[in-house]
């Protein structure tokens, strides 16, 4: 058994697993990986050994267990990677995990008419509250990369937790043609094609298992 597992649902549709699990494989932290299949009869029964919530992801290290996307997220950055999630600069970092926090808690329009589905390939028209959340989310990545970007093409240079936060949002707006600037489409470009988060969508594609129920963006 190693020392890291990450136990996470489908990749077709467990957007929050995909934030921790883009974290290790971008730092390069030998994890094992657990998959549960959401929404079936025996999930709850099957992630009881390991979530306290019942819900995904959920991080085991050793004797210690921590659910939520963003908590895992800072417990890799604090107990595995010597705390590099974050940027280093302290500006930086207080945006960061502002802008980091807002995506986490907020726009459940987005989430809810737009949710992430590696199999989806259509231009969708979002609706005035969607608009209005791509819009916000569009002003986030460009005034980040205006400000903080100089350092390389992520969200505040070099690559970061915020990226890993951001990232199934960039693969939504990518399968349904979200109206972006010309800042914001580079940095969805950026996220979609990190080569962890193609074959995360790649994976997601051929998955099989069916849902009982419609996805639900807080798994």
């Amino acid at each position: 058994m190693k020392d890291v597992r990450l136990v996470i649902g489908e990749k077709n549709y467990s957007s929050w697993s995909l934030c921790p699990w883009l974290l290790l494989k971008m730092f390069n932290i030998d994890f094992e990986e657990i998959s549960v299949a959401l929404y079936q009869k025996s999930t709850a029964e099957r992630l009881g050994p390991y979530s306290p919530s019942l819900k995904v992801p959920v991080l085991l290290h050793k004797d210690i267990t921590v659910w939520d996307s963003l908590a895992i997220c800072e417990y890799i950055s604090v107990e595995i990677l010597g705390d590099v999630g974050w940027p280093v600069n302290k500006r930086k970092r207080a945006s960061a995990r502002s802008v980091s926090s807002e995506i986490h808690a907020d726009f459940p329009d987005l989430k809810r008419e737009w949710p992430m589905n590696c199999k989806s390939q259509f231009k969708l028209t979002p609706s005035d509250k969607v608009m209005n959340e791509i819009a916000r989310i569009d002003a986030i990545w460009n005034c980040c990369r205006h400000k903080f970007g100089e350092n390389g093409d992520y969200l505040f240079g070099r690559f970061s937790i915020a990226d890993c936060m951001f990232a199934p949002i960039a693969i939504c707006f990518k399968a349904y043609g979200a109206p972006l600037s010309v800042e914001a489409q580079h940095y969805c470009d950026t996220l979609t094609n990190n080569p962890f988060v193609q074959s995360w969508a790649s994976q997601g594609r051929t998955e099989q298992e069916p849902l009982s129920i419609a996805y639900a963006s807080n798994m």
